[in-house]
């Protein structure tokens, strides 16, 4: 599990942030590959902010689900990556596409923070770029191609193979990634939300779930869904 402290956090560069902003600034107005904004199988919303100054959730699932399951992850924390990977296809079709769950995912942002900033920017970016920007279908498309290029990017240092994969799967341009980084709300946006949301739901580290307001004990797939069981009663 990744550790949080915030004290350490403020003030981080953004590596792969361009060194100017893109000249021609319509590309940054591509509209998300039409495949990817086809109606989805499961229900995907941007949740209004709760407060303001603050950023809206995004989710997946029934909005009317009995049980809501809320992930506090990073992109750039191996261990969310590594959940993601073992067990989003089961948790998908076992919760979401049967209307059980609503899921919702909070952004955390561990090291380097610059790779999980650069996700959640780039997913947010295409949501507010798509045809219905209150669908969120496209951040979780982002921010799971993140999930998926972690290694790649810790062996090379290089986010280009990742935002090649965005651009494949969104059909967003590298213009309008890069002007999605240097345009998006930015560190202090997302530490805003970290403070409010961790703070209230005492949360030190990620992966880091609960269902239905209760914390999980852990983040093996077993505990999460001994936990939906105990709250679909």
């Amino acid at each position: 599990m990744a550790i949080i402290a915030f004290g350490l956090m403020a003030g981080q560069a953004l590596a792969a942030t361009p060194t100017h902003k893109p000249a021609a600034k319509p590309a940054a107005q591509a509209v998300v590959k039409q495949a990817v904004m086809k109606k989805p199988a499961i229900p995907a919303a941007v949740i209004p902010a709760t407060a303001p100054g603050l950023l809206p959730d995004m989710s997946l699932g029934n909005a009317n689900a009995p049980v809501t399951v809320i992930e506090y992850a990073s992109a750039s924390c191996p261990h969310c990556a590594d959940w993601n990977k073992e067990n989003w296809a089961t948790f998908e079709q076992k919760y979401l596409a049967t209307g059980k769950v609503r899921y919702i995912f909070r952004e955390v942002l561990t090291e380097p923070q610059q790779y999980a900033l650069s996700a959640f920017l780039v997913g947010r970016c295409a949501v507010a770029q798509s045809k219905t920007p209150a669908d969120a279908t496209p951040y979780f498309t982002v921010v799971h191609a993140f999930f998926n290029g972690q290694d790649t990017y810790y062996s090379s240092h290089q986010i280009g193979t990742v935002f090649a994969d965005v651009t494949a799967k969104t059909g967003m341009s590298k213009a309008a990634i890069d002007a999605c980084i240097m345009d998006g709300p930015g560190f202090s946006g997302f530490m805003n939300n970290m403070r409010a949301h961790m703070a209230a739901d005492g949360v030190r580290g990620t992966p880091t779930f609960f269902v239905n307001g209760k914390r999980v004990s852990t983040y093996e797939m077993k505990d999460i869904e001994a936990a939906i069981a105990d709250a679909s009663k």
